[in-house]
């Protein structure tokens, strides 16, 4: 496996900073995508998965934190008596919302963006209140240009089959179990666990950091791996596991026009900053985990956690640890910005909010450049023609974000099926080559591994 930068992982890993733990990227895991919880308890992480309890969340209105109304569910309500007592919409806004299962379900299908579905089914308040915010920062998107297909398929199958979401909805919640598993996890010790085991996993030697692969050449069955200083890697099979710009220059001259389809593949950056301040310091401690902040708001912030409050084990008592995310679609130059920049944006949301009187103690920021994939109305078309451009290369496999995974679940998973795929695809060569070399080669002769990029 060779790696570009200095480290396993890429946006994953876990830093000790000031007796803090620092998520470089992901904290959690969904549990209703299996991959990730899968692969922790393959890896013998499975004692480490921490439950997370459900606890409140904020959107910034008007100046102060006002949670989310209890049971909504990114798009759409499920608690009706919660959203009509919150104060984040107004009358009217409440009342459009709540009448969505009287909107005639769209005609024609095909994918539609996420904010024409809500304004759509629920109004332009709900979406600009609690949908824009929360989906925006989530993805690091804009909500106007974001696929429904490829990031909410199940609301546009309840308009489908139910005509209705909030009917479909509480269709869903009536057959539900009493007792459901945790929705989210974390991994005590943080995700750098969940690397170390894969590289503690891999076969000594396989992995080489500082490699950086430039393109790839066909040789028969084989491949040509060129690397920048001039290198060259020979392998049976190539699973890319990399942006999808980047795949667009490593396999620009194997096929032009599966080039073509994933350099249309915009991608985000954003920039993460922990910061920490003595509860001493603090006049109006969190009640939530973290807020989230509408896009009409100004400054560089889209969202905010209190590592404390969610992973209190995580940091020393006494502290207070914010984790603010800056960036995203909608604010592209935030995660360019110079250190002290983003910490001055993270201090200036936070002290109005949290009775703050004196920068942080400590800071950490971390930037992820051209690092989140911008799922566009369209990406599952988009995916399936990239998918049939692969087919046409055998022998090449994609994984992450260039298929539409986002986050660590869909990632593994995709992961894992390009690993189905090309371990078929060694298979094949291997029994085409056996009978030509079975007078001169052992019957145990294996292929040459794949090499992951």
């Amino acid at each position: 496996m060779v790696e570009a930068t200095d480290r396993a992982g890429g946006v994953a890993g876990t830093e000790l900073h000031a007796g803090t733990l620092v998520e470089r990227g992901p904290d959690s895991l969904v549990t209703h995508k299996p991959a990730g919880l899968a692969l922790c308890r393959r890896l013998g992480l499975g004692e480490r998965l921490v439950p997370l309890p459900a606890g409140r969340i904020d959107v910034l209105h008007r100046g102060r934190l006002v949670p989310v109304p209890a049971g909504f569910a990114l798009l759409a309500p499920t608690r009706l008596a919660a959203l009509a007592g919150s104060p984040l919409l107004g009358w009217r806004g409440k009342l459009r919302a709540l009448a969505e299962p009287a909107v005639a379900p769209r005609g024609e299908g095909g994918d539609e963006s996420v904010a024409a579905f809500v304004r759509r089914r629920f109004g332009s308040e709900l979406l600009a209140r609690l949908v824009e915010p929360v989906v925006g920062a989530i993805y690091m998107a804009d909500v106007e240009q974001l696929s429904l297909l490829a990031t909410f398929p199940r609301f546009a199958a309840l308009e489908r089959e139910r005509g209705s979401v909030l009917r479909g909805l509480r269709a869903a919640r009536t057959g539900a179990p009493r007792l459901s598993p945790p929705a989210v996890v974390s991994l005590a010790g943080g995700f750098g666990r969940l690397v170390e085991a894969l590289v503690a996993a891999l076969p000594p030697g396989a992995l080489a950091l500082g490699a950086a692969v430039e393109r790839l050449a066909r040789d028969g069955d084989s491949w040509t791996l060129r690397l920048a200083g001039g290198r060259a890697l020979a392998a049976d099979a190539v699973v890319l596991a990399t942006p999808a710009h980047a795949a667009a220059g490593i396999l620009a001259g194997v096929d032009g026009e599966l080039a073509r389809e994933l350099a249309a593949i915009d991608y985000g950056s954003c920039a993460t900053v922990h910061a920490a301040w003595p509860l001493s310091a603090v006049g109006q401690p969190p009640r939530g985990q973290g807020f989230f902040v509408p896009a009409g708001e100004p400054g560089d912030v889209v969202a905010a956690t209190f590592v404390h409050v969610k992973h209190a084990e995580r940091v020393p008592a006494g502290w207070l640890v914010a984790r603010v995310f800056a960036g995203g679609a909608l604010r592209p130059a935030a995660a360019h910005r110079r250190d002290e920049e983003l910490v001055a944006a993270a201090q200036e949301r936070l002290a109005p909010l949290l009775g703050l009187a004196a920068p942080p103690a400590w800071s950490r920021v971390v930037r992820h450049l051209d690092a989140l994939p911008q799922l566009a109305v369209g990406h599952l078309s988009r995916v399936a023609r990239v998918r049939e451009r692969l087919a046409a290369q055998p022998g090449i496999a994609l994984a992450g974000g260039p298929v539409g995974a986002y986050g660590v679940p869909d990632a593994v998973a995709e992961g894992e099926g390009a690993a189905e795929r090309i371990a078929e695809w060694l298979t094949a060569v291997a029994e085409r080559r056996a009978p030509l070399s079975a007078t001169t080669a052992p019957a145990t002769a294996l292929p040459r591994p794949a090499i992951r990029a």
